[in-house]
Parts: structure tokens; C-alpha cells; sequence
């Protein structure tokens, strides 16, 4: 049921938005995959970080948080014991940096950012670490400054590789070589520095062949007196390999060392990052610091749909704290759906420590479960019918219902003859109250707005309707009871005064005989 709330409410394209304003692959990961929290010590403490987080923004605090798309998978190879790419080390010791320059940047700001900043007083230091990386690695290369070793055996490949060229241009330069060679250069084939001879001349020459072309036209040629100096190369260039596999080896250990502490540390990075994607949405959508509450009291005053942008109008809604019911009423298009997701949505968001867009004077709940059924259950392939699909979910609504829970149903009662479906519908509504839930619930249904405006449980409300233009308002007006204004839409779209007069004498037959 939870996941079915986060989808049919929207909740998931909230979190998608929330998880664009992470740097990190793993925050937005972890965005993506958060579950609201249902108790309220958590979700006040989620607010007040949010709350410094919002301050920071709004004095255009820079954070340093790192774009570290991999660190979870570096950190995963060092625990399965591979030997760290100099790439993924340098990417180590940036993020070792970052945390030095987060823990100075939550020292500097302790005034405006108390919470954040206690926990940036558990980021540990790894700055030994992080220096001899550098000093070791650059451009994701290891240095010859790793070691005295590395610097000496580079130094002899570099000799061993000029003297050897020093020998094969004396060669390329002979006039008696002239004719013989077919391109003026040396070339590696192999690991061997090779001259390139004309297929016809390759026995004529004190050398070994180390491979030919495609076609078979050149031949690359080792000269006999560069072979030694050659296999002088090649073991140096071995020894290299050695000694830079040593050094990364080395440099591996030296974080798997420290590895406990620095998962810990990138946790606490992992959670600043979270804390601030969720602020810098927050002032995105103009969201406002509200009084939240677990009672199932609702005030929400000028509160707006995040998703809607500038489209969404602004609602008004009173309930929770006498009355645990609201029934809205109106047209079709009117808004209805739009204020059972708002409230949905919103209440997700404040769970999850996100500020909603509402004025600062509302007040919110938190709940134990929200329960919604909105939407199209039909279901073809099991046969079910639309009202079946209702009845499936509302059973398992109703199964999971108690006084801590928020239950959202667009048209309920509807896919069934009508007088049976109200009847249904109010006794659902009836159960759900009982239960100590609160309750929002679209309906065209007559019965169920006479229903709610007798029962002292339930407030009623209705979308207002422009009467001129056919167009709904997406106001919602509480303490009102909406029309659907069928036979008045028929009217202004011309359907005819002969069927209009028809249509007034059955709808008067189903009043007088009782049925719909």
C-alpha cells in the first residue's frame, strides 16, 4: 500500500526532483529509495536540518560537497582486496579533501548551522593519506616521486631507449642502407624497437625479424647490436610495472588501514549531501517551515500542488481535529483529484524534512500509514472491472486503517449502480471514521453529500465552477456543498431542449420512486 501511495500521489517525481539537486551518484540513489518517516522526533529533527540548510542557501553559502560517481565501488574493490587504478586513488584522495574542506566550512558557519555542523564534528581528517597519494599520483599516472626505485629504473629505461635509437638512426642514415629501408624511422613492435626494411631485404641485414606487415612488404627488424640492449629495456620496463604495482599496492593498504573510519566519515558526508538537496528544493518550490503534529489535525492554509508550478492554485483545508472527515464535492475536471494528491503529496514531503509550499501559519500531520485509492483499477486481464478493482483496494485499506492513518479516495462508490455504490461508499466512510482515520474523499454522488452533511464527523466542500464559461476554478471552498452540474453543462453545449426536458422527467421519476 505505502508504494502504491508514493505512486498515485506523485511522491516519486517529488523525490526524483529532490535527488537533482545531489552531487554524489549514491545520494541520489539514496534519495530516490527514502521512506518517510512516520515518527515525529524523527521527521521534527529532518525539519530542523533542513531549516540550517535553508539558511545556508539563502546566504549563499558555497558548500563543498565532491561529484564522486564511483566512491561506493572503489570503497567495495579495497574491501574485496583489489589493488586501487592510480584514477581511483586520486578519486580517494579528492574526496579525503572534500571532507577537510566540509568539516572547515561547518566550523566557519557553527553560528547559523548549529545541527549540521555536530555532525560534521565526527568527520575525520585523512590527511596523511590524501598527501602521499598526491605526492605519489598525478594526471592518474604514479609519479617518479613515489619512490627512489621508480625514479631509478625510469632513469635506465630512458637511457637504454636512447642509446638504442642512437644505434638504429646511425643505421637509417647509412647511404648503403638507403634503398633497403622503407620508412626512414624506428618503430615498437613487440616491445622492441625495430627498424622497417623492404620485405626483399630482410635477410640482408645482422638482425632478427620481430614481425611483418599485413601484406607482407616491411619487415621490422631487430639489429643485432641493439638485442642486448633491447632485453636491457624490456627487463626494465618489467621492473617498472613491479615497483609501480608495489606503490599502488602500498597506497591501497594504506586506506584498507583506515577504511572503517573513512566509510563512517563518507556516511556523514553522504548525510550533509542529502540534508542540503533537501533545502535547496525546499527554496526552490518557495517551501515554508509549518507546525506538524501526529493528532491527524490538518490546517493547511494557501497550500500549493509542488508539480503545478505556477498553474497550481492555492488551497485552504481544516480538518482533523473535531471533524475527522472531509467529502468534496463538484464537476468533473473541477480539481477534485488534485487536492486529495496536495494533500497526499504534502504530507509525504513534510515526512520525508522537505518544507511544502503553504504559508507559514499551517499546520500538518504525520501518519502511520497513507492510504489511497485513486486511479483506474480495471483490470483486463484478471477480468476485473473498474469497481471490482476499487473493492480490492478499499479491502485492503480498510484492513490496514487505525486512528493513525491518512486514507485519500477519489470517486468512491463509483463503477456500480449508484444507489448500491453510495451505499457502499457510506458505509466505508462510516468504518474508516470509526476507526479513528482521516478522511478525504471525492464523490458526485447525492446520497454521500447528504450523507456528509448530516453526519457531524465529516465537513463537506466543493470546486467552484465558473457558470459563464464552463470552466472549473480549482478552488476548493470549504464548508460548501458542490453540484455536477450535469444538466446545466448539457444546456450550454447545445444538447437539444426536447432531450434536456426528457432527461428532467426521469431524473424527477428516479427522485420520486427512490432510485438513481
Amino acid at each position: 500500500m505505502k508504494n502504491q501511495a508514493i505512486k498515485q500521489t506523485q511522491f516519486n517525481e517529488i523525490k526524483n526532483k529532490i535527488s537533482n539537486y545531489a552531487t554524489s551518484k549514491t545520494v541520489k540513489n539514496r534519495i530516490e529509495n527514502f521512506e518517510p518517516s512516520s515518527i515525529l522526533e524523527d521527521v521534527l529533527m529532518f525539519q530542523k536540518e533542513t531549516g540550517e540548510g535553508i539558511i545556508l542557501i539563502e546566504q549563499e553559502k558555497s558548500i563543498p560537497f565532491m561529484a564522486s560517481e564511483d566512491i561506493d565501488r572503489i570503497l567495495r574493490k579495497i574491501e574485496e582486496g583489489f589493488i586501487l587504478e592510480p584514477k581511483e586513488l586520486l578519486e580517494i584522495s579528492e574526496f579525503l579533501a572534500t571532507i577537510r574542506k566540509m568539516k572547515l566550512f561547518f566550523d566557519t558557519n557553527k553560528e547559523i548551522a548549529p545541527t549540521l555542523y555536530s555532525y560534521s564534528t565526527h568527520l575525520k581528517s585523512y590527511k596523511g593519506i590524501e598527501e602521499k597519494i598526491n605526492l605519489s599520483i598525478q594526471h592518474n599516472q604514479v609519479t617518479s616521486e613515489a619512490s627512489r626505485e621508480l625514479k631509478k629504473v625510469r632513469q635506465q629505461i630512458t637511457r637504454y631507449e636512447s642509446d638504442i635509437r642512437d644505434k638504429l638512426n646511425k643505421f637509417l642514415v647509412h647511404p648503403s642502407n638507403k634503398s633497403k629501408i622503407q620508412e626512414f624511422m624506428t618503430i615498437e613492435r613487440e616491445g622492441v624497437l625495430t627498424i622497417p626494411l623492404k620485405s626483399s631485404f630482410k635477410h640482408s641485414v645482422k638482425g632478427s625479424i620481430i614481425s611483418e606487415s599485413s601484406k607482407g612488404a616491411t619487415a621490422f627488424i631487430q639489429l643485432d647490436t641493439t638485442k642486448e640492449l633491447n632485453q636491457k629495456w624490456q627487463l626494465a620496463q618489467a621492473e617498472e610495472i613491479s615497483i609501480i604495482y608495489q606503490i599502488l599496492a602500498e597506497l591501497t593498504e594504506e586506506i584498507a588501514k583506515e577504511l572503517e573510519g573513512i566509510k563512517k566519515t563518507i556516511e556523514i558526508v553522504f548525510s550533509l549531501e542529502m540534508i542540503v538537496a533537501k533545502a535547496k528544493y525546499s527554496v526552490a518550490i518557495g517551501g515554508q517551515k509549518v507546525l506538524i503534529n501526529n493528532k491527524g489535525k490538518i490546517h493547511l492554509i494557501e497550500a500549493k500542488h509542488p508539480l503545478l508550478g505556477k498553474e497550481a492554485v492555492p488551497l485552504t483545508v481544516n480538518l482533523g481535529e473535531q471533524e475527522r472527515g472531509l467529502i468534496i464535492t463538484g464537476s468533473n475536471s473541477g480539481g477534485k483529484t488534485v487536492v486529495l494528491k496536495t494533500i497526499g503529496l504534502l504530507t509525504f514531503m513534510t515526512m520525508m524534512g522537505v518544507f511544502i509550499p503553504a504559508s507559514k501559519s499551517s499546520e500538518i500531520s504525520i501518519f502511520e500509514h497513507v492510504l489511497v485509492d485513486i486511479g483506474d483499477y480495471q483490470d483486463f486481464e484478471n477480468a476485473l472491472s473498474t469497481f471490482s478493482g476499487h473493492m480490492n483496494n478499499m479491502a485492503e485499506i480498510l484492513t490496514i486503517a487505525n486512528s493513525k492513518s491518512l486514507v485519500l479516495v477519489d470517486e468512491i462508490g463509483t463503477g456500480t449502480e449508484p444507489s448500491e455504490g453510495a451505499a457502499i461508499a457510506i458505509a466505508i466512510l462510516e468504518t474508516l471514521i470509526d476507526k479513528g482515520s482521516v478522511v478525504l474523499a471525492s464523490t458526485h454522488y447525492g446520497e454521500i453529500k447528504e450523507f456528509a452533511v448530516q453526519d457531524t464527523n465529516f465537513l463537506t466542500a466543493a470546486m467552484a465552477f465558473d457558470m459563464e464559461t464552463l470552466e472549473p476554478l480549482y478552488q476548493l471552498l470549504m464548508n460548501q456543498v458542490g453540484a455536477s452540474n450535469g444538466f446545466f453543462i448539457a444546456d450550454k453545449m447545445n444538447l437539444g431542449s426536447d432531450i434536456l426536458a426528457k432527461a428532467y422527467q426521469h431524473f424527477n421519476h428516479f427522485n420520486v420512486s427512490g432510485e438513481k
